[in-house]
C-alpha cells in the first residue's frame, strides 16, 4: 500500500511539472498584457515581434465590458520597459497580422498591463465613418439653412443680373488690359525702330563729332589771342586820344566811338566763351551717344593742345 501511494504521488507530481512545462516552456516564461478597444485583428497564436524578430505569440483574448485583454507569451529573455508601447501591423499585403512591441522605459513592465492610450491597431474603415461623425455632432445646421435660404433668394428675380453684371465688368477690365498691354508692344517696337535707326547713323554722329571737336578747339586755340589783339587794340586807340584834343569840338564824339569799339569787342569775347561752352556739351552729347553703341570716335582735336601766343597748354 504505501509503495503504490508513493508510486501515485510521483506521477502526479511528473505530471504537474510536465503540465507546467507544456504551458511555461523554457525561455518564455515572461507574460506581456495590454488592452485595446477592438481586438478584430488579433487572433490566438499570432507572432509577438520586437524590431522584427519573433520573440512570442499571442496566447489568450479576454472580453472586458469596456475593453479586451491581450495576453501574450515572450521569450524570459527579451526587455519590456514599463513605457512600452503596442501596434498590431499587416503582415503581408494579402492579409494576416502580428503584434509589434516596442520596448520603451528604463523599468521593466512586470504584471503591469499595457493600457489603449499606447496601443495602436490598424486602419478601420467602420471606425473612420464613426468618427467623421464626431466632426459635424455639435454642429448647428440651423444658421447654415437659414444663410442658404437667403442666398438662394438674393439670387432670384432682377438679382440674377449683378452676377452678370459683375461677369461683364471683369471681361471689360480684361479687355483694357489686353489693349494696353498692345500699347505697350507698340511702344516697345518704336523704341526698337529708334535704336535701329541710332544704330545706322553711327558714321554720322562720328563725323559731327570730329567736326565740333575741331571748331571748338580752333576757338578756344584763338580765343585768348583774339582777345588780347581786340585789348591791345584798345589800348592804342587810347594812347592816340590825346591827338584827338585838338578836335575839341569831335573830342566827345571820338572817346565815345572808342569806348563803343571796346564794349563791342569785350562782348565779343564773352559770347565767344559761351560759343565754345555750348560746342562742348553738344560734343558730350555726342560722345554719350557713341559711347552707349561702343563707337568711341577715336582721337579729336579737342584731345589735342597747340600752344600759340598768349594760348600755352
Amino acid at each position: 500500500m504505501s509503495w503504490g501511494v508513493a508510486t501515485i504521488v510521483v506521477a502526479a507530481v511528473i505530471g504537474l511539472v510536465l503540465a507546467y512545462v507544456y504551458y511555461n516552456p523554457p525561455g518564455q516564461e515572461q507574460a506581456v498584457s495590454f488592452y485595446t478597444d477592438d481586438a478584430n485583428a488579433i487572433r490566438v497564436g499570432e507572432e509577438v515581434r520586437m524590431a522584427g524578430i519573433k520573440v512570442g505569440t499571442v496566447t489568450r483574448l479576454t472580453l472586458e465590458p469596456n475593453q479586451v485583454l491581450v495576453q501574450s507569451k515572450i521569450d524570459n529573455q527579451a526587455f519590456v520597459g514599463d513605457q512600452s508601447q503596442v501596434d498590431v501591423r499587416m503582415l503581408t499585403v494579402v492579409g494576416g497580422y502580428y503584434v509589434n512591441l516596442a520596448s520603451m522605459g528604463n523599468a521593466p513592465l512586470g504584471n503591469q498591463k499595457i493600457p489603449a492610450s499606447r496601443v495602436t491597431m490598424p486602419y478601420s474603415l467602420i471606425r473612420t465613418l464613426a468618427d467623421t461623425t464626431k466632426i459635424t455632432e455639435h454642429v448647428d445646421t440651423k444658421p447654415l439653412n437659414e444663410s442658404l435660404n437667403q442666398i438662394s433668394q438674393g439670387l432670384t428675380g432682377t438679382n440674377v443680373q449683378v452676377v452678370a453684371t459683375t461677369i461683364d465688368a471683369g471681361n471689360a477690365l480684361m479687355s483694357t488690359v489686353e489693349r494696353q498691354r498692345g500699347q505697350v508692344t507698340e511702344i516697345l517696337n518704336l523704341s526698337d525702330e529708334y535704336i535701329r535707326a541710332l544704330a545706322q547713323y553711327r558714321d554720322k554722329f562720328t563725323q559731327l563729332v570730329r567736326k565740333v571737336s575741331i571748331a571748338t578747339q580752333t576757338m578756344v586755340i584763338y580765343d585768348k589771342g583774339i582777345s588780347q589783339t581786340l585789348q591791345g587794340l584798345g589800348e592804342v586807340l587810347l594812347a592816340i586820344k590825346p591827338l584827338a584834343d585838338t578836335y575839341e569840338a569831335h573830342q566827345a564824339e571820338f572817346v565815345e566811338k572808342i569806348r563803343d569799339y571796346l564794349e563791342r569787342g569785350r562782348s565779343f569775347v564773352e559770347r565767344n566763351g559761351l560759343t565754345i561752352r555750348a560746342l562742348k556739351r553738344v560734343q558730350n552729347l555726342f560722345d554719350r551717344i557713341l559711347n552707349a553703341q561702343n563707337a568711341d570716335p577715336g582721337l579729336l582735336a579737342t584731345d589735342l593742345c597747340v600752344p600759340v601766343p598768349g594760348s600755352a597748354c
